[in-house]
């Protein structure tokens, strides 16, 4: 039997610290994005928001997801990879509206959609977390290679914050894959999710100068 109302403390907390920040910075953005209309930003302030309902649901997992139902368990993190993918399809958004202009993207948003739709299929039918990395990694390569691209030709403001942003994601992704323990209260879970901070505000900082349509 649990001897803690909260079944993993350190990870709930820093998973409610990821859904704060996050949200913060989706507010943040929101007030800029209402002078400035940028699609970059409307994106980035879902992705953020993404970010914040995964976090919250992996604190509601890793907090008292061993007292809830086997149902409701495995509805919170259906919902969880759910969140991750969705979050991922806005993040590729951001990097099309940063290289081209509306109607092209439009015609690439299908594609994007198309793809959203199977990796949900997928991770309902089989949520092991294998099958999120399958779909998020080579969707962060593409938006590193975009950015990339418009740093070198362009030297475009915030590609080099968030192409760090997403390097540091890696980590944190390969940390969390690792398994390692420093202490009771320091697994692999929470040293990941304080490197996704880290990385958070190098997305927070590029995000704020990202420009639509720099092709």
């Amino acid at each position: 039997m649990p001897k803690t109302i909260i079944y993993e403390p350190m990870t709930t907390i820093t998973d409610v610290l990821i859904a704060i920040i996050a949200l913060y910075y989706a507010r943040e953005l929101t007030a800029i994005y209402l002078h400035q209309l940028l699609n970059v930003q409307y994106h980035w302030i879902w992705t953020f928001r993404m970010l914040a309902l995964g976090a919250f649901l992996g604190a509601i997992s890793h907090g008292i997801g061993p007292y809830l139902s086997p149902v409701l368990q495995d509805s919170v993190w259906k919902f969880t990879t759910y969140s991750i993918g969705i979050m991922s399809y806005f993040m590729v958004l951001t990097m099309l509206h940063h290289l081209f202009d509306y109607p092209v993207v439009l015609r690439w948003r299908w594609i994007l959609i198309a793809l959203i739709i199977i990796y949900l299929t997928i991770v309902t039918i089989n949520d092991n977390f294998i099958n999120v990395i399958r779909f998020y990694v080579p969707l962060m390569v593409i938006v590193v290679i975009g950015l990339f691209y418009t740093w070198l030709t362009v030297n475009a403001d915030g590609t080099d914050m968030i192409i760090l942003g997403i390097l540091i994601s890696f980590i944190a992704a390969g940390v969390q894959q690792s398994r390692i323990v420093l202490h009771e209260h320091m697994n692999y879970n929470d040293i990941a999710h304080f490197i996704q901070i880290v990385a958070m505000w190098y997305f927070y900082r590029g995000s704020l100068v990202l420009k639509d349509n720099v092709l």
